[in-house]
């Protein structure tokens, strides 16, 4: 599946799930079974969640990520959801206000102003110490 461009800021374990079950399915699944420790089986069955297409594409995309038992720990659901909210209100920023932008996520106005500085630090020279 292609990856939606939010998509690009993921981390590569999270990258992997959402390439083999797309962005909504990912986020459903990693809801019920993210934050834990899981083992993804080789054989086509219906565990997990998963019906045996979703299993053995997730294991294709996640297998540089498992260790040698087929093990793998999922990201919790709100990384997925933070990472996409922030990638959203970065692309506002210019044609909303930091106000509209807090009341619209849930979320205070100074967080709204550090999630874009956070964004606009990549972009300059780094920043040197004062003392």
């Amino acid at each position: 599946m292609p990856l939606p461009p939010v998509a690009s800021s993921f981390p590569p374990v999270l990258r992997a799930i959402v390439r083999a079950l797309g962005i909504v399915r990912a986020r459903e699944w990693l809801h019920e079974h993210g934050g834990v420790n899981v083992v993804i089986p080789r054989y086509r069955t219906t565990v997990l969640g998963l019906d045996s297409d979703e299993i053995t594409r997730l294991r294709r995309e996640l297998a540089p990520h498992m260790d040698a038992a087929g093990r793998i720990w999922l990201p919790k659901c709100d990384k997925l959801l933070r990472l996409a909210r922030d990638a959203q209100m970065r692309r506002e920023r210019n044609t909303v206000s930091i106000a509209v932008l807090a009341r619209r996520y849930g979320i205070s106005s100074r967080q709204v102003l550090n999630i874009c500085r956070d964004d606009d630090d990549g972009d300059e020279s780094p920043n040197l110490p004062l003392f």
